[in-house]
């Protein structure tokens, strides 16, 4: 285990360089945080990881529970708030990419692939055997991301197959599936379908309405109080070509949602962010931009700021994306934090997992 520290003090407004070198990522220089009158200590663990396959779904349970998954079906669970991990058996041998999670406890989750076959599986006692429970073996069948609003209702979104986006239901925690019939999903347009990147492009708002993020000719998001019926809202996120657009969403329980995208192709292109102040009434660009391609964003909610990351980095932002800091160079597909804390788990590429720890305090 490496423990790389970072440590910023600021007291006014202003972004003030800071120089540090990261074990990994020597070198750079990123900036601190800007909040007035705080410190922030940052610390970075980089824990031991039992895979060197890539990694994007994660499901954080608790306080201590964590899934991940990724490429060549790993499936990987801790509950010591990753100090150790255990590689889970899988669910066949075909060698799938589960790129979604969602975990309901630290004994029952269920692993999403995307590509072909494309399936979702169901554990009820801590990966030990597998249930499949739905299955699309249409060659052009993608699925992107898993969410759950309660115990007993959730969503997986896919890509389109035959001209229909694939928007999959679920009322009795995953056990069936039904596929929403097209006259209630909005037309998709030639070039759109959601992204994998860090399964995260669906999240629910604080009044329980779903929300999935899109890209391709343009940045759209999906709405649906029930996963029945949607509407769609166009956004003025990044969009244009068939890799850009929204790749992740969150919303952070107080009525307010953001997102970030970008094009993966172009891992070093800044982009301005979105947020929704209204539980997704509309949205507009924040002030600040993010600085490259960002395939996920989370919130803490005891530290009030938000994290992106992507393959070139991770920005903070503590004034709702006025102003956005770069404070590592790390490359991630995808993080989380803990509930009621500000420690997040994250993971990337190369099958390595770190622990993040925002320290906040008062000059």
């Amino acid at each position: 285990m490496h423990l790389n520290k970072m440590t910023f003090k600021y007291n006014n407004p202003s972004l003030i360089v800071v120089l540090f070198a990261l074990l990994f990522s020597a070198c750079h220089q990123p900036r601190t945080p800007n909040r007035q009158g705080d410190d922030m200590s940052i610390s970075v663990q980089n824990l031991k990881s039992p895979v060197g396959n890539s990694i994007r779904g994660m499901s954080v349970v608790d306080s201590t529970t964590v899934w991940l998954t990724g490429a060549d079906e790993a499936i990987l669970r801790t509950t010591d708030q990753g100090a150790t991990w255990e590689k889970l058996a899988i669910p066949d041998t075909d060698h799938l990419d589960f790129r979604s999670v969602h975990a309901f406890s630290k004994s029952s989750a269920i692993v999403v692939s995307a590509g072909f076959p494309a399936r979702a599986y169901k554990t009820n006692d801590g990966g030990i055997s597998w249930s499949l429970v739905y299955e699309n073996k249409d060659s052009s069948a993608f699925m992107n991301s898993i969410a759950f609003k309660n115990e007993r209702e959730g969503i997986i979104i896919g890509d389109q197959i035959n001209g229909r986006h694939l928007i999959l239901r679920t009322g009795n925690a995953g056990v069936t599936w039904q596929r929403i019939d097209s006259v209630d999903v909005p037309k998709p347009l030639t070039v759109e379908n959601g992204f994998a990147a860090s399964g995260t492009c669906i999240t629910v708002s604080k009044s329980g309405r779903f929300f999935i993020g899109l890209g391709g000719e343009q940045a759209r998001i999906f709405s649906s109080i029930n996963g029945y019926k949607w509407k769609a809202k166009t956004t003025p996120l990044v969009h244009g070509d068939p890799s850009s657009g929204i790749y992740s969403i969150h919303a952070c329980g107080t009525g307010k949602m953001m997102a970030v995208g970008g094009d993966y192709s172009k891992p070093d292109s800044s982009h301005y962010p979105i947020i929704s102040m209204n539980d997704g009434k509309s949205w507009i660009t924040t002030k600040g931009k993010v600085d490259g391609y960002r395939s996920v964003i989370t919130y803490s909610k005891k530290g009030k700021f938000w994290v992106t990351g992507g393959t070139n980095g991770l920005d903070l932002s503590t004034d709702d994306g006025a102003t956005w800091t770069k404070f590592s160079f790390q490359d991630v597909n995808t993080i989380r934090f803990f509930p009621h804390t500000t420690k997040a788990i994250a993971a990337n590429s190369k099958g390595e997992i770190f622990l993040f720890e925002f320290v906040m305090g008062k000059s």
